[in-house]
């Protein structure tokens, strides 16, 4: 067998090779493989417009769609009978570059598109000419490697069994983008999240525009918010420069305090040099006593007249010496006193300032606050801000007779609707704004089911028109509540869906993905 170039890396022993061949989710470079290689596309050009995505289990064929058409196609292998690729609509909810399957043993599944969270995705994998993976979708590697690429988070993903196609369509009913500030958006300046100079200032991704899609003109609201965000960028800063000028005073207070300490201390050492000072004059002046004291003995006794004179001399001597060691000890004790007077006020001066440090702790606890209030409130405004330039999906269902709105997956809205003739089946369509012109949105529709009872759309047969006005009828049954409409024209953009469907969500449903639908 030729090297795998997905395992060129690793040393995978032939018996575990084979596991992982039985388990369907790596790709090999088998006879098969090289079949469906040789009518592999040419590589996807980029594309940053809104991309949907069609799985034909019947052709077993991906093809990639943009606002002008088909971008690429692929062959495919999707679940075999017993493991059976989910039907419905779907969009991508996460992507590895590198996974590992936690289904399969570690099975490697190179760049994974998971389109739900209970195992099914798009990988490279082993395409033998037919279904056969364990229900994920497998594409030739250099082709996913190209998808990967060209694909982001919430991309539309539908998975039918026949071969289905996006459709233009113009409705009343589709939604639109708030009116701009101030009138028609061809007399708005065009502003864009990368262009946007307080965007640049701030970090912000304005609701309104996304680099997909270009620059788009804001509404009032969204020029608000924008606004808005920006007044919080600015009040970290009038926040930090008021910390600074508190933290500055404790800065001083602090420096105040250590220098009184030190203060204190140099007194100690010079209280401590002068103790040591008095012990000697101390000494001193007690052998000057004990020497007068040995004189005036001497001189007491019957000492000759001629000795009288020396020990005369002598004893004023240590009168003097006396005298003098007298001075020197009362000077050091007087030393003494005036540094312990001075530590006493060095002391109140220590006082003084730490009362002053204290007084500071609750404007520098309330500083540091505020400073730490406006950087979450600019923090929160800024995920808000991205949430909001994130493609906004709408559901209706006509089994809940309720509208669903999600943006970045979590859910922002719900609102009643009422639909004519509800006993009716709507049938299920996605619609996806394909790209902005002149101030409005185009859309396609993909119509996956007719309107009679569920059956499938002989829309291959129809013809655009046929297909147009079955998901034009269904429209014209919606009534969406004017509260509702304002809030979505706020944040519809291109990338931004609008599925129609007879039943709830499916079970591939839940926290973390876009509304997912079954289709039978």
């Amino acid at each position: 067998m030729p090297s795998n170039p997905l395992l060129a890396h690793r040393a995978v022993a032939p018996r575990f090779i084979a596991a992982l061949l039985a388990a369907g989710c790596v790709a090999f470079p088998t006879q098969g493989m090289a079949r469906a290689r040789s009518d592999a596309p040419a590589a996807a050009p980029v594309s940053r417009d809104p991309l949907v995505i069609v799985v034909s289990l019947r052709k077993q064929r991906l093809t990639v769609f943009d606002k002008s058409g088909t971008v690429t196609q692929s062959p495919v292998s999707s679940g075999q009978a017993d493991f059976p690729t989910p039907t419905g609509v779907f969009s991508i909810i996460g992507k590895e570059v590198e996974h590992e399957s936690n289904i399969y043993e570690g099975a490697s599944m190179p760049y994974m598109q998971r389109l739900t969270w209970s195992g099914t995705a798009m990988h490279a994998g082993n395409l033998p000419g037919y279904a056969a993976s364990h229900g994920c979708i497998r594409l030739p590697y250099s082709f996913s490697k190209r998808l990967f690429d060209l694909t982001a988070v919430n991309t539309r993903v539908i998975v039918t069994h026949d071969d289905v196609s996006p459709q233009p369509i113009s409705h009343p009913k589709l939604f639109a983008p708030a009116a701009p500030e101030g009138g028609s958006a061809k007399a708005q300046p065009m502003v864009s999240a990368v262009g946007s100079k307080v965007a640049s200032l701030a970090g912000i991704a304005p609701a309104m525009a996304t680099e997909a899609a270009g620059p788009l003109p804001l509404s009032a609201k969204a020029n608000a918010r924008l606004a808005q965000t920006a007044h919080l960028f600015e009040a970290i800063k009038v926040a930090e420069g008021s910390r600074n000028i508190v933290w500055d005073k404790v800065k001083t207070a602090n420096r105040d305090l250590e220098n009184a300490k030190a203060d204190v201390d140099r007194s100690n050492d010079a209280i401590e040099a002068a103790r040591h000072l008095a012990d000697k004059s101390r000494r001193a002046k007690k052998s000057a006593e004990s020497q007068l004291a040995g004189i005036m003995r001497k001189a007491e006794g019957r000492t000759p007249p001629e000795a009288l004179e020396s020990l005369s001399k002598a004893e004023d001597a240590a009168e003097t010496r006396l005298i003098d060691e007298s001075n020197k000890l009362d000077a050091v004790l007087d030393h003494v006193a005036e540094l312990k007077m001075g530590i006493s006020a060095l002391e109140s001066k220590i006082e003084v300032a730490e009362t002053a440090r204290r007084a500071l702790d609750d404007d520098l606890k309330s500083s540091n606050q505020g400073l730490k209030d406006a950087q979450t409130a600019y923090s929160i405004a800024k995920r808000e801000d991205a949430r909001l330039a994130k493609p906004v999906s709408v559901f209706v269902s006509r089994r809940t007779q309720r509208l669903y709105v999600r943006q970045g997956f979590d859910p922002v809205l719900e609102v009643p609707v009422t639909i004519t003739n509800p006993e009716q089946p709507l049938g299920t369509h996605v619609f996806t704004a394909m790209g902005i012109k002149d101030g409005d949105l185009s859309w396609s529709v993909v119509s996956l089911q007719s309107p009679t009872h569920g059956e499938e759309t002989r829309r291959a047969k129809a013809g655009v028109d046929g297909r147009g006005a079955t998901a034009a009828k269904s429209l014209d049954r919606i009534t969406v509540p004017q509260e509702a409409l304002d809030a979505i024209a706020e944040v519809v953009k291109p990338g931004s869906s609008f599925v129609i469907s007879d039943e709830a969500t499916s079970e591939y449903f839940g926290s973390g993905t876009d509304f997912t639908v079954a289709v039978r």
